[in-house]
């Protein structure tokens, strides 16, 4: 790993930290660099969120609920004991997505993804055309979040 730049390193720790949800001991080691300069990547950018931060909401996120809650569903289905407790879990993500007033970007590309393939088969042409619409009010609504 000491091939990569410093900013390729903190790319790939952010993505580590946030998506993967790895412990900053466990990415120093992986990346060989300290736990201090993983500290001030975390703090992040001027002008944007500590990636402390953007893993909570990116866990409070219904998609990532759906995730935790199939993977706990794989589990159980294998005859392990339930390590979460997925009712709890799927009663807070209900009632964030209700006190947030709005559809969650996920949900919409969701929804459009599951619409576009279904108006492919009926009218292929047409298709095409809401899927330049869809794409443009996804990203106005990221532009929003």
């Amino acid at each position: 790993m000491s091939k990569l730049t410093n900013e390729k390193k903190r790319t790939l720790a952010e993505r580590m930290f946030i998506d993967e949800g790895m412990t900053a001991k466990s990415i120093a080691l992986e990346l060989d660099t300290t736990e201090q300069t993983l500290g001030r990547w975390r703090k992040g950018k001027t002008g944007e969120k500590d990636w402390d931060t953007r893993r909570a909401e990116l866990l409070a996120a219904p998609h990532k609920i759906k995730e935790i809650l199939t993977k706990e569903l794989q589990n159980i289905a294998e005859g392990n004991k339930p390590l979460i407790d997925a009712d709890a879990l799927s009663k807070v993500g209900k009632v964030l997505e209700g006190i947030s007033g709005k559809v969650s970007t996920q949900i919409v590309l969701s929804v459009f993804k599951e619409f576009d393939n279904w108006m492919a088969d009926q009218e292929p042409e047409t298709a095409i055309l809401f899927l330049d619409w869809h794409k443009k009010f996804i990203l106005y609504k990221a532009s929003l979040e």
